[in-house]
């Protein structure tokens, strides 16, 4: 029977890397999101979100043992097939691409926020955000997504992690020094708005990393679902109480008027010119590396569909028909069509590169409010990714699981065939369940509460 595979890393190394990946520039959306659900409705949103995501992380992890995989294609592949592979490389486009627009609407915020601070609110950079944008376009984040090695801008992520802690200590202690004393007359603490929904899309989108599970758990030493447990309920429960201590922070101190970038409701003090400068490098040079898994997914795809034309144009039927219409002479286009697959390294050039840039910049420059790019990434892929793909793949899990224990002759250990899973049924501490019709009930019952 093969065995789940583990790294070196603890419970706490794996806790706290899940922990950077989580936090992210989605932060600066969770005040907005409590005044468009009011803010008792919206804090237990924001935790209830929370823990909907952790358990649909925690199932990943459980798939990832079940079936001895690593990767998440990996899992998809041994959960739903092969042929459906392409859905992998859609949500991973859709995603980077949301992301990537949402970090064009930050740098317009950031850029413009900071020469206005630096230069004056009249300096002709300080009011031309588009201006801004482009500018940054064309000088960094296009000759940076065209590097074909990435591993020097890897430093990004632990400096935007400290970056982050500094906004995030920077908001909560303005909250405490210069809030006022008493909530507004017109503050409304509670009531049933639409708005819940648009804040149930900006929390779904703030706590997405489930991308990232079967990696983390295949870097995690001895990994049994019980220590799969702890590593995602301590992670999770620091994101919640860190994404709830800043929200109701943000509300506490500008309460209606905060912005969808809480950043862009505070003068520029040096602080404050410090949080700018700070998150607008980050973004800027975390831009290439989100921009490389979604030129990849796009590549695939482009790939994949050229694949399945030239496979029906191949076909007897197809060739006759062309043969019969076009005796003499072939168009170049249809000899381009006709011709050998594609070569992944060559589709992922220069003119990809500069094409999806583009298309990321032309939209972002159409918005200035990036808790409308969240509030749209979360409705479309948050929910997807976080919530309904690792569902199906626990229950598809589960049912295989479950049929092979009610299969004659397997006994709960591994079967010969390759399509079998390499797992029996575990319990929450990784203890192999009986072989028997009656084992699967904990497990369901888990299932049922997650």
């Amino acid at each position: 029977m093969a065995t789940a595979r583990g790294g070196s890393a603890s419970v706490n190394s794996c806790a706290a890397t899940l922990l950077k990946n989580i936090v992210g520039a989605g932060i600066f959306s969770l005040p907005i999101g409590l005044v468009h659900a009011t803010p008792i409705p919206g804090l237990a949103i924001l935790a209830l979100v929370g823990v909907l995501n952790a358990g649909s992380f925690w199932m990943i992890g459980y798939c990832c043992l079940t079936w001895g995989v690593g990767t998440f294609r990996e899992l998809w592949n041994c959960v739903l097939g092969q042929s459906s592979a392409w859905v992998i490389d859609v949500l991973i486009f859709l995603n980077g691409w949301f992301t990537l627009v949402s970090y064009v609407v930050l740098i317009g915020d950031f850029t413009t926020k900071s020469l206005s601070g630096l230069l004056g609110e009249e300096h002709f950079f300080a009011r031309q955000r588009v201006v801004d944008q482009w500018g940054i376009a064309i000088l960094v984040l296009l000759p940076l997504s065209m590097q074909k090695d990435l591993s020097k801008l890897k430093f990004t992520s632990l400096l935007g992690l400290g970056v982050l802690l500094y906004v995030i200590f920077l908001i909560i202690g303005d909250a405490c020094r210069n809030a006022p004393p008493q909530w507004s007359d017109n503050m409304v603490f509670f009531e049933r708005r639409l708005g819940a929904f648009e804040a149930i899309a900006i929390y779904c989108q703030a706590y997405s990393a489930h991308y990232n599970a079967p990696k983390l758990f295949s870097e995690l030493r001895n990994p049994t679902l019980y220590r799969w447990f702890l590593l995602v309920a301590i992670a999770f429960l620091s994101c919640i109480v860190s994404y709830s201590a800043f929200a109701l922070a943000g509300i506490r101190r500008w309460e209606d008027s905060v912005q969808g970038n809480i950043l862009k409701n505070y003068d520029p003090t040096v602080n404050v010119l410090v949080a700018w400068l700070g998150m607008g490098f980050c973004i800027a040079f975390t831009y290439p590396l989100v921009f490389n898994s979604m030129r990849e997914a796009a590549v695939n795809l482009a790939v994949a569909v050229s694949s399945g034309v030239t496979g029906v144009l191949r076909s007897p039927s197809s060739q006759r028909l062309f043969e019969r219409h076009n005796r003499q002479r072939r168009s170049p286009s249809l000899v381009n069509i006709l011709g050998a697959v594609p070569d992944t390294r060559k589709c992922g050039g220069t003119g990809t590169t500069v094409m999806l840039v583009l298309v990321t910049i032309v939209v972002g420059c159409r918005c200035d409010d990036v808790s409308l790019v969240t509030a749209l990434a979360g409705s479309l892929m948050g929910v997807s990714v976080c919530l309904v793909i690792p569902a199906l793949l626990f229950i598809v899990s589960i049912h295989r699981q479950l049929q092979r224990l009610r299969t004659p002759g397997t006994n709960g250990h591994s079967m010969s065939t390759a399509e079998d899973l390499t797992q029996p049924l575990l319990s929450l501490k990784g203890r192999y369940l009986p072989a028997t019709t009656d084992a699967p009930r904990p497990l369901l019952w888990l299932a049922a509460s997650w």
